[in-house]
C-alpha cells in the first residue's frame, strides 16, 4: 500500500466506490461487499504526493496529471480498497493516498453509491426516514422524495412503492409500475401516507 510522505495526518483506510457525480469526485464508503453505504466523502480530485510519485513510476509517464480521474482514465465509477487524507487547507475535502486494487462496482452498489451521495448533498428534511435507516413495506404505495433535476426546488415529491421482489436491481417504482430512476434522481427518503393514498 503507498502512502504519502508528508507529514503525519489521518489516514482513512475503506472499500468502497468512487464516482464522479452532481460535478464532483466522492468516495462512498462501504462496511463490506453487498452491504449499505456508510458515508460519503468528497473529494478534492487531487492525490498526494506519495500516491502520485507511485502511480508516475508504475505507468512510466513522469508528467501524469496529480489527480482521481489518473486513476482510473477510462472511468468515472469504479470501486476498491482506498486510503484517504484531509486535503491541506480544504474544509471537509479529502486526496487519495493509495489504492491497492479496484474493479467494477454492481449495479445495486453503484445504485446506492449515488443515493448516499445525494443524501450527503440534501439530508432526508425532518417527516421523512432516509432509505439507509429503514424501507416501507414491500408494495405499499408511499410518498418518497428525491433531488430535484430544477433550479425552483431542492426535492421532487412522488407517490411511489418499493417492490425489490418484482425489480431487484431497480426497486423503487412509481405508481404507475416504471422505474422512478427513469424520470430522475434515486429515492433518499419516503414517509408513510395511508391517510392520502388509499386503493380505491
Amino acid at each position: 500500500m503507498i502512502q504519502a510522505a508528508s507529514a503525519p495526518c489521518v489516514v482513512a483506510h475503506s472499500y468502497g466506490i468512487i464516482m464522479h457525480h452532481r460535478l464532483a469526485w466522492w468516495l462512498v464508503e462501504f462496511p463490506e461487499l453487498d452491504a449499505a453505504p456508510v458515508r460519503a466523502r468528497k473529494l478534492s480530485g487531487k492525490l498526494t504526493a506519495g500516491m502520485t510519485d507511485w502511480l508516475r513510476a508504475e505507468t512510466g509517464d513522469p508528467g501524469l496529471a496529480a489527480d482521481v480521474a489518473a486513476l482510473n482514465p477510462e472511468s468515472r465509477c469504479w470501486s476498491g480498497e482506498f486510503s484517504t487524507v484531509p486535503t491541506m487547507g480544504g474544509a471537509d475535502l479529502f486526496d487519495i493516498d493509495a489504492h491497492p486494487w479496484g474493479s467494477e462496482p454492481g449495479e445495486l452498489e453503484t445504485r446506492l453509491a449515488r443515493t448516499m451521495i445525494d443524501a450527503t448533498l440534501r439530508p432526508v428534511p425532518s417527516g421523512f426516514v432516509s432509505v439507509f435507516t429503514a424501507l416501507p413495506p414491500e408494495n405499499q404505495p408511499v410518498l418518497a422524495i428525491r433531488l430535484s433535476g430544477y433550479t425552483c426546488a431542492t426535492f421532487d415529491l412522488l407517490t411511489a412503492r418499493h417492490m425489490p421482489t418484482y425489480r431487484p436491481r431497480s426497486p423503487w417504482r412509481d405508481i404507475s409500475g416504471d422505474a422512478v430512476s427513469d424520470s430522475g434522481s434515486d429515492i433518499i427518503g419516503w414517509c408513510a401516507a395511508e391517510d392520502w393514498i388509499r386503493p380505491t
